[in-house]
Protein backbone atom coordinates (compact mmCIF):
# COMPACT_ATOMS: atom_id res chain seq x y z
CA UNK A 1 0.00 0.00 0.00
CA UNK A 2 1.18 3.51 -0.71
CA UNK A 3 -0.05 7.04 -0.09
CA UNK A 4 0.91 10.29 -1.77
CA UNK A 5 -0.03 13.96 -1.45
CA UNK A 6 -2.47 15.41 -3.95
CA UNK A 7 -2.35 19.02 -5.12
CA UNK A 8 -5.19 21.39 -5.90
CA UNK A 9 -5.49 23.50 -9.03
CA UNK A 10 -6.94 26.91 -8.19
CA UNK A 11 -9.36 26.89 -5.27
CA UNK A 12 -10.80 23.37 -5.21
CA UNK A 13 -11.09 23.00 -9.01
CA UNK A 14 -8.97 19.95 -9.90
CA UNK A 15 -6.85 17.44 -8.00
CA UNK A 16 -3.56 16.16 -9.34
CA UNK A 17 -0.30 14.55 -8.26
CA UNK A 18 3.11 13.50 -9.47
CA UNK A 19 3.84 10.14 -11.05
CA UNK A 20 7.13 8.94 -12.52
CA UNK A 21 7.57 7.56 -16.03
CA UNK A 22 10.41 5.32 -17.13
CA UNK A 23 13.74 3.98 -15.94
CA UNK A 24 17.30 5.06 -16.67
CA UNK A 25 16.35 8.72 -16.59
CA UNK A 26 13.00 8.82 -14.74
CA UNK A 27 10.69 11.64 -15.77
CA UNK A 28 8.15 13.19 -13.40
CA UNK A 29 4.77 14.49 -14.52
CA UNK A 30 1.79 15.96 -12.74
CA UNK A 31 -1.44 14.24 -13.78
CA UNK A 32 -5.04 14.80 -12.82
CA UNK A 33 -6.57 11.83 -11.00
CA UNK A 34 -9.87 11.19 -12.77
CA UNK A 35 -12.22 8.40 -11.69
CA UNK A 36 -14.56 9.44 -14.51
CA UNK A 37 -12.30 8.26 -17.34
CA UNK A 38 -10.10 5.31 -18.24
CA UNK A 39 -7.10 6.57 -20.23
CA UNK A 40 -3.58 7.61 -19.20
CA UNK A 41 -1.62 10.20 -21.16
CA UNK A 42 1.11 12.80 -20.74
CA UNK A 43 2.49 15.43 -23.08
CA UNK A 44 4.97 13.94 -25.57
CA UNK A 45 8.17 15.62 -26.73
CA UNK A 46 6.65 16.29 -30.16
CA UNK A 47 3.72 18.27 -28.79
CA UNK A 48 3.73 21.81 -30.19
CA UNK A 49 0.20 22.74 -29.11
CA UNK A 50 -0.01 25.91 -26.98
CA UNK A 51 -1.13 23.79 -24.02
CA UNK A 52 2.27 22.08 -24.03
CA UNK A 53 4.32 25.28 -24.03
CA UNK A 54 6.73 25.56 -21.09
CA UNK A 55 5.56 22.18 -19.77
CA UNK A 56 7.53 18.99 -19.14
CA UNK A 57 7.26 16.58 -22.08
CA UNK A 58 7.90 12.86 -22.07
CA UNK A 59 11.00 11.80 -24.02
CA UNK A 60 10.99 8.11 -24.92
CA UNK A 61 14.61 8.35 -26.04
CA UNK A 62 15.93 8.47 -22.47
CA UNK A 63 13.56 5.82 -21.09
CA UNK A 64 15.11 2.36 -20.91
CA UNK A 65 11.70 0.76 -20.26
CA UNK A 66 9.82 2.31 -23.17
CA UNK A 67 8.43 0.24 -26.00
CA UNK A 68 6.24 1.72 -28.76
CA UNK A 69 2.96 0.15 -29.77
CA UNK A 70 3.33 0.22 -33.52
CA UNK A 71 0.29 1.21 -35.50
CA UNK A 72 -1.79 2.20 -32.47
CA UNK A 73 -2.73 5.85 -32.31
CA UNK A 74 -3.95 7.47 -29.10
CA UNK A 75 -7.13 9.56 -29.17
CA UNK A 76 -9.52 10.65 -26.44
CA UNK A 77 -12.21 13.31 -26.06
CA UNK A 78 -13.39 14.32 -22.59
CA UNK A 79 -16.83 15.50 -21.53
CA UNK A 80 -15.71 19.15 -21.51
CA UNK A 81 -14.72 18.88 -25.17
CA UNK A 82 -10.96 18.57 -24.62
CA UNK A 83 -9.35 16.46 -27.34
CA UNK A 84 -6.01 14.66 -27.10
CA UNK A 85 -4.20 12.84 -29.93
CA UNK A 86 -0.84 11.13 -30.25
CA UNK A 87 0.92 7.78 -30.19
CA UNK A 88 0.74 4.84 -27.79
CA UNK A 89 3.52 3.14 -25.87
CA UNK A 90 4.37 1.20 -22.74
CA UNK A 91 6.76 1.87 -19.89
CA UNK A 92 7.22 1.48 -16.15
CA UNK A 93 5.45 4.11 -14.04
CA UNK A 94 5.60 4.73 -10.31
CA UNK A 95 2.61 6.04 -8.39
CA UNK A 96 2.47 6.43 -4.60
CA UNK A 97 5.76 4.53 -4.46
CA UNK A 98 4.37 1.49 -6.30
CA UNK A 99 5.82 0.42 -9.66
CA UNK A 100 3.58 -0.59 -12.54
CA UNK A 101 5.49 -2.34 -15.32
CA UNK A 102 4.52 -2.28 -19.00
CA UNK A 103 1.86 0.35 -18.42
CA UNK A 104 0.25 1.53 -21.64
CA UNK A 105 -0.16 5.29 -22.05
CA UNK A 106 -0.63 7.98 -24.64
CA UNK A 107 2.13 10.33 -25.77
CA UNK A 108 0.10 13.43 -26.57
CA UNK A 109 1.24 15.33 -29.66
CA UNK A 110 -1.96 17.34 -30.21
CA UNK A 111 -3.78 18.93 -27.29
CA UNK A 112 -6.82 21.23 -27.34
CA UNK A 113 -5.95 24.88 -26.79
CA UNK A 114 -8.40 25.00 -23.88
CA UNK A 115 -6.31 22.49 -21.90
CA UNK A 116 -4.88 25.17 -19.60
CA UNK A 117 -3.96 23.40 -16.42
CA UNK A 118 -1.22 22.99 -13.85
CA UNK A 119 -0.74 19.36 -14.86
CA UNK A 120 0.66 17.64 -17.94
CA UNK A 121 -1.66 14.68 -18.29
CA UNK A 122 -4.61 12.73 -16.95
CA UNK A 123 -4.68 9.35 -15.26
CA UNK A 124 -8.03 7.64 -15.71
CA UNK A 125 -9.08 5.69 -12.63
CA UNK A 126 -12.36 4.29 -13.85
CA UNK A 127 -12.49 0.66 -14.90
CA UNK A 128 -10.54 -0.31 -18.01
CA UNK A 129 -13.82 -0.57 -19.96
CA UNK A 130 -13.92 3.26 -19.90
CA UNK A 131 -10.71 3.55 -21.91
CA UNK A 132 -11.22 4.96 -25.40
CA UNK A 133 -7.95 3.29 -26.39
CA UNK A 134 -8.44 -0.17 -24.86
CA UNK A 135 -5.82 0.55 -22.21
CA UNK A 136 -5.64 -1.41 -18.99
CA UNK A 137 -5.61 1.17 -16.20
CA UNK A 138 -2.69 1.33 -13.76
CA UNK A 139 -4.93 0.24 -10.87
CA UNK A 140 -6.20 -2.76 -12.83
CA UNK A 141 -2.63 -3.71 -13.76
CA UNK A 142 -1.63 -3.62 -10.09
CA UNK A 143 -4.60 -5.81 -9.17
CA UNK A 144 -3.92 -8.26 -12.00
CA UNK A 145 -0.27 -8.51 -10.94
CA UNK A 146 -1.26 -9.21 -7.30
CA UNK A 147 0.68 -6.15 -6.14
CA UNK A 148 -2.04 -4.82 -3.81
CA UNK A 149 -3.12 -6.27 -0.48
CA UNK A 150 -6.56 -4.76 -1.08
CA UNK A 151 -7.93 -4.05 -4.58
CA UNK A 152 -8.87 -0.52 -3.55
CA UNK A 153 -7.78 3.09 -3.79
CA UNK A 154 -9.02 6.00 -1.71
CA UNK A 155 -9.18 9.77 -1.82
CA UNK A 156 -9.14 12.56 0.71
CA UNK A 157 -9.94 15.79 -1.14
CA UNK A 158 -9.10 18.93 0.78
CA UNK A 159 -10.58 22.41 0.81
CA UNK A 160 -8.24 25.33 0.15
CA UNK A 161 -10.07 27.66 2.54
CA UNK A 162 -9.30 25.24 5.38
CA UNK A 163 -5.78 24.50 4.12
CA UNK A 164 -6.74 20.86 4.57
CA UNK A 165 -4.63 18.18 2.88
CA UNK A 166 -5.53 16.02 -0.08
CA UNK A 167 -4.26 12.46 -0.41
CA UNK A 168 -4.43 9.38 -2.62
CA UNK A 169 -3.93 5.93 -1.12
CA UNK A 170 -3.48 2.89 -3.36
CA UNK A 171 -4.01 -0.64 -2.07
CA UNK A 172 -6.46 0.25 0.69
CA UNK A 173 -7.33 3.33 2.73
CA UNK A 174 -5.68 5.53 5.36
CA UNK A 175 -7.60 5.07 8.65
CA UNK A 176 -5.96 8.20 10.07
CA UNK A 177 -8.04 10.24 7.65
CA UNK A 178 -11.55 9.05 8.57
CA UNK A 179 -13.72 7.52 11.29
CA UNK A 180 -13.56 3.84 10.44
CA UNK A 181 -16.90 3.00 12.08
CA UNK A 182 -18.71 5.32 9.65
CA UNK A 183 -17.48 3.71 6.42
CA UNK A 184 -20.53 2.68 4.39
CA UNK A 185 -20.31 0.96 1.02
CA UNK A 186 -22.74 1.05 -1.90
CA UNK A 187 -22.45 -1.52 -4.69
CA UNK A 188 -22.20 -0.39 -8.29
CA UNK A 189 -25.33 -0.63 -10.40
CA UNK A 190 -25.68 -3.96 -12.21
CA UNK A 191 -25.63 -2.56 -15.74
CA UNK A 192 -22.60 -0.34 -15.11
CA UNK A 193 -19.89 -0.45 -17.78
CA UNK A 194 -16.62 1.01 -16.61
CA UNK A 195 -17.83 3.85 -14.38
CA UNK A 196 -18.02 4.14 -10.60
CA UNK A 197 -21.81 4.39 -10.79
CA UNK A 198 -23.93 3.78 -7.69
CA UNK A 199 -27.64 4.19 -6.87
CA UNK A 200 -28.73 7.38 -5.11
CA UNK A 201 -31.36 6.85 -2.42
CA UNK A 202 -32.47 10.46 -2.44
CA UNK A 203 -31.48 14.11 -2.64
CA UNK A 204 -32.67 16.55 0.03
CA UNK A 205 -32.66 20.34 -0.45
CA UNK A 206 -33.57 22.64 2.44
CA UNK A 207 -35.22 19.70 4.20
CA UNK A 208 -37.37 18.76 1.21
CA UNK A 209 -36.85 15.44 -0.53
CA UNK A 210 -36.87 15.84 -4.29
CA UNK A 211 -38.90 13.57 -6.54
CA UNK A 212 -35.84 11.89 -8.01
CA UNK A 213 -36.42 8.17 -7.76
CA UNK A 214 -34.24 5.73 -9.68
CA UNK A 215 -31.29 8.11 -9.98
CA UNK A 216 -27.69 6.93 -10.12
CA UNK A 217 -24.48 8.85 -9.54
CA UNK A 218 -21.09 8.46 -11.23
CA UNK A 219 -18.48 9.25 -8.59
CA UNK A 220 -16.08 11.45 -10.51
CA UNK A 221 -12.95 13.03 -9.03
CA UNK A 222 -12.31 14.65 -12.41
CA UNK A 223 -15.44 16.80 -12.17
CA UNK A 224 -15.66 19.94 -10.06
CA UNK A 225 -19.45 20.18 -9.95
CA UNK A 226 -22.46 17.94 -9.48
CA UNK A 227 -23.98 17.50 -12.93
CA UNK A 228 -27.67 16.70 -13.39
CA UNK A 229 -29.87 16.21 -16.45
CA UNK A 230 -31.72 19.46 -17.26
CA UNK A 231 -35.13 18.40 -15.88
CA UNK A 232 -33.62 17.27 -12.58
CA UNK A 233 -31.65 20.50 -12.26
CA UNK A 234 -34.81 22.56 -12.85
CA UNK A 235 -36.55 20.75 -10.01
CA UNK A 236 -33.47 21.07 -7.80
CA UNK A 237 -33.46 24.86 -8.13
CA UNK A 238 -37.20 25.26 -8.59
CA UNK A 239 -36.46 27.26 -11.72
CA UNK A 240 -34.16 29.86 -10.13
CA UNK A 241 -30.44 29.25 -10.59
CA UNK A 242 -29.13 32.51 -9.04
CA UNK A 243 -28.56 32.40 -5.28
CA UNK A 244 -27.88 35.20 -2.77
CA UNK A 245 -24.32 34.67 -1.54
CA UNK A 246 -25.21 35.51 2.07
CA UNK A 247 -27.60 32.55 2.33
CA UNK A 248 -26.52 29.05 3.26
CA UNK A 249 -28.21 26.10 1.61
CA UNK A 250 -28.72 22.69 3.14
CA UNK A 251 -28.12 20.04 0.51
CA UNK A 252 -27.51 16.36 1.14
CA UNK A 253 -27.29 13.09 -0.75
CA UNK A 254 -28.26 9.71 0.67
CA UNK A 255 -26.45 6.49 -0.29
CA UNK A 256 -27.29 3.10 1.24
CA UNK A 257 -29.43 4.79 3.88
CA UNK A 258 -26.71 7.16 5.12
CA UNK A 259 -26.99 10.92 4.68
CA UNK A 260 -24.02 13.00 3.54
CA UNK A 261 -24.31 16.77 3.86
CA UNK A 262 -22.62 19.15 1.44
CA UNK A 263 -20.86 22.03 3.16
CA UNK A 264 -22.45 25.34 2.04
CA UNK A 265 -18.97 26.56 1.08
CA UNK A 266 -18.73 23.72 -1.41
CA UNK A 267 -22.23 24.29 -2.74
CA UNK A 268 -22.03 28.02 -3.42
CA UNK A 269 -19.93 29.36 -6.30
CA UNK A 270 -19.45 33.14 -6.30
CA UNK A 271 -19.90 34.86 -9.66
CA UNK A 272 -19.74 38.44 -8.36
CA UNK A 273 -19.86 40.28 -5.03
CA UNK A 274 -23.56 39.68 -4.44
CA UNK A 275 -24.57 36.75 -6.60
CA UNK A 276 -23.72 33.08 -6.45
CA UNK A 277 -24.73 29.97 -8.30
CA UNK A 278 -24.91 26.46 -6.96
CA UNK A 279 -22.37 23.72 -7.54
CA UNK A 280 -25.20 21.69 -9.05
CA UNK A 281 -25.30 22.36 -12.80
CA UNK A 282 -27.17 20.86 -15.72
CA UNK A 283 -25.82 19.15 -18.82
CA UNK A 284 -26.69 16.31 -21.12
CA UNK A 285 -25.33 13.32 -19.20
CA UNK A 286 -26.58 10.86 -21.78
CA UNK A 287 -29.37 9.69 -19.50
CA UNK A 288 -32.41 11.21 -17.79
CA UNK A 289 -31.49 9.45 -14.54
CA UNK A 290 -27.68 9.66 -14.42
CA UNK A 291 -25.89 12.23 -12.26
CA UNK A 292 -22.17 13.00 -12.04
CA UNK A 293 -20.99 13.52 -8.48
CA UNK A 294 -17.82 15.63 -8.44
CA UNK A 295 -15.51 17.17 -5.88
CA UNK A 296 -18.11 19.64 -4.55
CA UNK A 297 -19.58 16.59 -2.83
CA UNK A 298 -16.44 14.49 -2.42
CA UNK A 299 -14.69 17.08 -0.22
CA UNK A 300 -17.28 16.21 2.43
CA UNK A 301 -16.38 12.54 2.86
CA UNK A 302 -13.46 10.15 2.64
CA UNK A 303 -14.03 8.01 -0.45
CA UNK A 304 -12.95 4.40 -0.96
CA UNK A 305 -13.10 2.94 -4.46
CA UNK A 306 -13.23 -0.84 -4.00
CA UNK A 307 -12.51 -2.31 -7.42
CA UNK A 308 -12.37 -5.90 -6.19
CA UNK A 309 -15.89 -5.82 -4.78
CA UNK A 310 -17.25 -3.25 -7.24
CA UNK A 311 -18.43 -0.78 -4.63
CA UNK A 312 -17.83 2.76 -3.38
CA UNK A 313 -17.56 3.65 0.29
CA UNK A 314 -17.97 6.99 2.06
CA UNK A 315 -16.79 7.76 5.57
CA UNK A 316 -16.88 10.72 7.94
CA UNK A 317 -13.69 12.76 7.84
CA UNK A 318 -11.40 12.58 10.86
Amino acid sequence: MGSMPVNEEQPDVAYYGQITFGTGTPQNFDVQFDTGSGDLFVFGKNCDSPACNDKPKYDSGVDQSFSPIDGKNFSVEYADGTKIKGDSGKTTIVIAGISVEAQEFGLADEVSDDFKHSYEGIMGMGFSELSDNEQTTPITNLINNNQLDNPQFSFLLGREADQSPSELTIGGSNPDRYHTDTLTFTHLVDDNVGAWEIPIDKCVVEGEELNHEGRTGIIDTGSTRIILPPDDADEFYNGSYALPCEDDYEVSLVFSGKTWNINPRDFKVEIDEDDCIGAVIYADTGSDTEWHIGSAFLRNAYTVFDQGNRQVGFAQLA
